[in-house]
């Protein structure tokens, strides 16, 4: 019952924190529309708002051109009328000044004025009359002043100016509020995250573009170069030979017949036959079955003088075999951990050498009393070994048999022509022939990862070249492993492993 409710509970705690996920993605979902419905309202009013004020604009220009015009039509009218004003001003004051002249006699000789033969009733007359010559012409330059007040104001150019500089008014005002909303609209979407969000986006937008273009022509470039300049020059280069005195040595025997020395040569199993005095060092996952009577060991280098080399390629912890009698000894040689590999063995007399990649090998059958010789040889010179980085070759030496594995297959072929194989493909060829590289035949292929740049070109008068069938790429792998699998893969084709 207790299982029960713990199962129910966590059924319901499990539901219940998804049914959360779910509310918070939708609501994410549904204030991110909200925010881009308010951004987009805002750019389409922002947008109208400013083609109204666009317009508005010319229009008060126009309005503020065509007011400059009238100004000058209007300037004679409006300077006379300024004449006109200011001859009245002038007379109006001279009057003022002669009313208190006359006001001030008036009043300092009251006995005098009374006496019309006195010189104060004389001034007194004076003053009278030049006031009232005065107040005529004050009243004809006011009568003036009005004609052409009137004359101006009833003018057509003046009415039109006055509606025009309403119509500036209006304009002035109705500009000020297009640009408080304006500033409102920018306000809202300046605060808006989804706005700011955007333009971020398209200001880095080109840079990214532009980093995105030389991501996508830089490999074009480069392997454009590499395929049409520098491989037609290589392939033109003189051969590597590893050992040159080995061209004349004894041919590589294989176990198979005089009729089958070329393709595929191996099988998913393989039965050593172990004479008394031999002993096999087989890799773990390679021995499949053996006499209960063999005697077995360990050992933990396949060569003690190259135990980097050993360690790399996995031949470590090795199982010796060897037979307890007199009597052969049957092993029986098959993967145990990889379906598609496939096994071949191949006898190296005395005196015969074969450069041979140390992750193909499985094992090795041998005399007891002699070690594994291997040889290492630099090629530190040689244009092909600086364009396929693999600057050591590991020559093995007979009397030996070699124990190759190879994936869906190894195929043997001897020596003759020059012919291509892939480099991924390359197990060993004898030592004494022409190793070189040559172009791939398309770009196409090449560029698309389908082939590499270089494939080994092998020829010469004798000695043969192996490869697998099916090389592992590492196509369903991830891409951490991809990628860390070929940097280990370039670092054991330097050293020739």
């Amino acid at each position: 019952m207790g299982k029960l409710l713990l199962g129910t509970a966590h059924f319901l705690i499990e539901k219940i924190r998804w049914l959360v996920v779910i509310m918070l993605i939708l609501l994410a979902g549904s204030w991110l529309r909200s925010e881009w419905q308010v951004v987009k309202q805002a750019e389409q009013e922002k947008h109208h708002l400013q083609t109204t004020q666009q317009l508005l604009q010319k229009r008060y220009q126009e309005l503020r051109t065509a007011q400059a015009q009238l100004s000058q039509l209007t300037l004679s009218l409006t300077q006379q009328l300024e004449e006109k004003s200011k001859q009245l001003s002038n007379l109006q004051l001279q009057l003022k000044q002669l009313r208190q002249q006359r006001q001030r006699l008036w009043d300092d000789h009251w006995w005098a004025r009374k006496n019309p033969t006195s010189d104060v009733a004389i001034e007194i007359a004076g003053y009278d009359a030049k006031i009232s010559v005065l107040t005529v012409q004050a009243n004809l330059a006011q009568q003036a002043q009005v004609l052409w007040q009137t004359k101006l104001s009833q003018s057509p150019e003046v009415i039109k100016s006055r509606q025009i500089l309403q119509e500036i008014q209006q304009s002035e005002v109705a500009l000020q509020q297009l640009n408080q909303s304006i500033n409102q609209k920018d306000s809202v979407l300046s605060t808006s995250i989804v706005q700011r969000l955007r333009l971020s986006l398209f200001s880095i937008l080109p840079t990214a573009l532009i980093i995105l273009l030389g991501v996508m022509l830089t490999p074009i470039i480069f392997k454009m170069l590499m395929f049409f300049g520098l491989a037609p020059l290589v392939t033109k280069l003189p051969s590597v030979v590893i050992l040159p005195d080995a061209s004349g040595a004894r041919p590589i025997e294989s176990p198979v017949s005089s009729n089958e020395l070329q393709g595929h040569v191996s099988s998913h199993a393989v039965t050593v036959t172990l004479l008394p005095d031999q002993e096999l060092l087989i890799h773990p996952d390679y021995l499949q079955s053996y006499s209960r009577q063999s005697e077995k060991t360990t050992r933990w280098f396949l060569n003690e003088r190259i135990p980097f080399s050993s360690l790399a390629a996995g031949l470590v912890t090795l199982v010796c075999v060897r037979s307890r009698s007199q009597q052969p000894e049957w092993v029986q040689v098959a993967s145990t951990r990889q379906v598609h590999s496939e096994v071949v063995i191949l006898d190296l007399p005395a005196g015969a050498t074969l450069v041979c990649k140390p992750h193909c090998l499985v094992g090795v059958i041998k005399h007891q009393q002699e070690p594994v010789r291997i040889t290492r040889h630099w090629r530190l010179h040689y244009l092909h070994s600086w364009l396929t980085f693999q600057f050591r070759y590991l020559v093995f030496h007979g009397a030996c048999q070699l124990i190759i594995k190879g994936n869906c297959g190894v195929i043997l072929e001897p020596v003759g022509e020059p012919r291509l194989i892939q480099q991924s493909a390359t197990l060993g060829f004898s030592a004494g022939m022409s190793y070189a590289n040559y172009r791939c035949e398309t770009f196409i292929s090449y560029y698309m990862e389908k082939d590499t740049l270089f494939n080994d070109q092998f020829s010469g008068k004798s000695g043969i070249y192996l490869y697998e069938q099916t090389p592992d790429k590492r196509q369903n792998k991830d891409v951490l492993t991809r990628v860390l699998g070929g940097v280990w893969d370039a670092v054991l084709k330097v050293f020739g492993i």
